[in-house]
């Protein structure tokens, strides 16, 4: 599992930089687990700088290309501007346009996607009669996602003339942990679990976030009146969660979240499917959105969603369109109709969460460890979510995070929020000290 310390020092209370990178790398391989890889991500991003499209017109001698003036508070030394400070840069993204915020590879930079294969150093070129100072950066080239049809679009927040790495966290080490000894700590498949023992292992108290300690308000969002019936058929679910999200956008990630997933290992997608993967890395809890409209087209009434175990034979399509045969002891998500995912290991195709998706259904639950291993083992299927959930999950965290993974959504999107379904299928103790971590 790779961690980043960026994401361990933003997301918990532990000082681990203050340390240094040696001691930290120490203390993991002596006292948490074996270290076999270490990446400083910074040396991707050296001299990469948050410039403006001031200006934006055809190339004169190219028609998919465009001439584009930067303005990059004059951050960047040696490069030749015109008599308003600003940088010449052709580029051909369709995209591109007056008033973009973008990431900008000055001459001397090298593009992060050639790192370390082949490296590619930028320099001052002519293409097609007009001199083009670096380059204006896609996803790709940027290593952060595999998009490369268009240049990166920064956030509002990206301030022009600051170091790209340093504004969005880039100035970071990842570490590979070779953690699968944890059989008996769940919780340390993601980084809260991990920012728990650093704390441990290096004298500090730790405190979780306070979203993580008890359930939060829904900060004022709208609630939404979209119907949703819901049960829990099978007693390997301890606890099944779900709420309705009703008026979403389906697009890119901000740029943040984009950046961490990568940097772990984890593909972006669009801003719902990675919020789901942010918090399942950050809580090691994985939760799955539905799209709430496809459900309701295969339900018989009201769109309904539980878990139940799978009738033999019965047939399912995956996310990536692999068609699985169903075995009894398999769990599933599913309509009164049919199954519409693999419980704890995969998605369904049928429901899948795209860009013409306008309502979701986010699912939180704990499923039996050892149903979801023989599961697993049966069809071939080796996912994030099925090694956290073979491990074993508590029950205690799904409220808090099915809240926390909505809201965000609610807050970024817009959107309304519906009543929560909690169905407990197994005896809760109290939350107290000796059964909830804080």
């Amino acid at each position: 599992m790779k961690i980043s310390l960026n994401w361990i020092q933003d997301e918990s209370n532990v000082d681990i930089k203050g340390l240094g990178i040696d001691e930290i790398l120490r203390r993991i391989g002596s006292q948490l687990g074996a270290v076999e890889d270490v990446e400083d991500i910074s040396v991707r991003y050296q001299g990469i700088v948050i410039a403006e499209v001031v200006s934006c017109e055809k190339h004169p001698n190219a028609d998919r290309l465009n001439v584009c003036k930067l303005n990059d508070n004059g951050l960047t030394q040696d490069i030749e501007r015109d008599e308003n400070g600003l940088v010449q840069v052709v580029c051909g993204a369709p995209n591109v346009r007056a008033g973009l915020k973008v990431a900008w590879l000055p001459p001397g930079s090298t593009v992060p996607s050639s790192i370390p294969d082949d490296p590619f150093v930028l320099g001052v070129r002519e293409l097609r009669g007009v001199m083009s100072n670096g380059m204006i950066a896609s996803p790709h080239e940027l290593a952060i996602s595999d998009y490369h049809s268009g240049i990166l679009e920064l956030d509002d927040e990206a301030e022009v003339g600051r170091d790209f790495a340093e504004f969005y966290g880039l100035n970071d080490t990842v570490i590979d942990l070779e953690n699968k000894m944890f059989t008996h700590r769940p919780d340390c498949f993601g980084i809260l679990g991990v920012a728990r023992e650093l704390a441990g292992i290096t004298g500090q108290k730790f405190q979780s976030p306070s979203w993580y300690q008890g359930v939060e308000s829904n900060f004022d969002v709208p609630l939404s009146d979209l119907p949703l019936e819901a049960k829990c058929e099978t007693d390997l679910v301890s606890r099944f969660t779900a709420r309705v999200v009703e008026g979403v956008t389906v697009g890119s990630s901000a740029v943040r979240v984009q950046s961490m997933l990568t940097r772990v290992g984890v593909k972006p997608i669009n801003n719902i499917v990675d919020l789901t993967n942010y918090y399942m890395y950050l809580t090691a809890q994985p939760t799955h959105a539905f799209d709430y409209d496809k459900v309701k087209a295969l339900s018989s009434g009201h769109p309904t969603i539980f878990p139940r175990m799978a009738v033999q034979g019965e047939k399912l399509t995956l996310l990536g369109g692999k068609e699985i045969t169903l075995d009894q002891g398999d769990i599933v998500i599913a309509t009164d109709r049919q199954p519409i995912a693999l419980a704890g290991i995969m998605g369904g195709a049928d429901t899948e969460v795209d860009e013409n998706t306008k309502n979701i259904i986010v699912e939180c639950a704990t499923f039996d460890m050892y149903s979801i291993r023989r599961s697993s083992m049966r069809h071939g299927l080796f996912t994030d979510a099925s090694n956290r959930f073979n491990k074993g999950q508590s029950p205690y965290q799904n409220l808090r995070v099915l809240h926390k993974l909505t809201n965000d959504i609610a807050i970024q999107t817009g959107t309304k929020l519906g009543e929560v379904i909690d169905i407990i299928n197994c005896q809760l103790a109290e939350p107290n000290d000796a059964n909830v971590v804080k």
